[in-house]
């Protein structure tokens, strides 16, 4: 009856914050966007990221309400630390740049075009909208809260092969898919652990997909995308290379540099002493 107990407090603990994040952005579309809406009539590229803007406010409103009212805490990973964000979006670009670079130079990817950036931002803030809301899911929820009950490195196992997993409902996957995903959830939420701000990942992980996407090439299977992409690419290759459909994410060289990243981050970061124990860890030992 304890593990089952504790396990009956975890999933209450994710249902509370997921659920008042669903119904303030439901909230918010089906009533004040709704409203302005029809009075209104808005159209054109700048409407589509003020809507969109509306759903991260609404997102960050029910994911402050349930910290501050159910976990009765105050949500310090919401503050915007804008240094230490502009330094992790310069090194998810740089990551993902590097294998992107290096297929270019190999001759795996070939750049056609260049389109330029109005057909673009429309899917761009699409981009960050996606990002924001699998962050606050995923590491602002998900993960921070098994770390809470489990601690650091059962958290990171658990979170990161979950996001893996949920991957493979993208086109394109395969089975390096469950890896190469896998890899980037571990690195995004040791950038987490690291920073202990919401920010800091959301910015690496959104220039990751932007940089992605600006190079014309598949970003996570979204080959309709490229479409639209401000530069127009193709790709020729052995799969194990270039990634396939599912794009430079699952290319070998793209594994080989997260797995370096993510094994130099756990490092640093339980160095510093941000790895913590859990509270069933606790439980047990006491």
């Amino acid at each position: 009856m304890k593990y089952l107990g504790r396990v009956v407090r975890l999933l209450a603990d994710l249902a509370v914050p997921l659920l008042a994040i669903g119904a303030c952005i439901v909230l918010y579309r089906l009533g004040f966007a709704a409203l302005a809406e029809s009075l209104f009539s808005p159209e054109g590229v700048l409407v589509t990221v003020f809507r969109r803007l509306g759903v991260i406010v609404s997102l960050f409103l029910g994911y402050w309400a349930a910290a501050r009212y159910y976990e009765r805490r105050r949500p310090t990973e919401l503050a915007l630390e804008p240094v230490p964000a502009a330094l992790s979006a310069l090194l998810g670009i740089g990551l993902i740049g590097a294998t992107i670079l290096a297929l270019f130079a190999l001759g795996q990817y070939r750049l056609l075009s260049v389109r330029g950036v109005s057909a673009a931002l429309p899917l761009m803030s699409m981009i960050v909208l996606m990002v924001v809301i699998e962050e606050a899911v995923f590491r602002g929820v998900i993960f921070r809260l098994l770390e809470k009950h489990t601690g650091t490195v059962s958290a990171l196992v658990v979170q990161s092969l979950g996001f893996g997993l949920l991957h493979l409902l993208n086109e394109g996957t395969t089975a390096v898919t469950v890896i190469s995903v896998t890899l980037l959830g571990a690195f995004w939420s040791l950038i987490f652990v690291h920073s202990r701000n919401l920010s800091v990942v959301i910015a690496n992980h959104a220039a990751w997909n932007l940089t992605i996407f600006v190079a014309g090439v598949p970003l996570s299977g979204a080959e309709e995308w490229r479409l639209s992409a401000p530069l127009e690419t193709a790709s020729e290759g052995p799969l194990w290379l270039t990634g396939g459909s599912f794009g430079p994410e699952d290319s070998v060289v793209n594994i080989l540099v997260m797995a370096g990243a993510v094994l130099v981050l756990a490092s640093r970061t339980r160095r510093k002493g941000a790895f913590v124990a859990g509270a069933w860890e606790s439980a047990e030992g006491s």
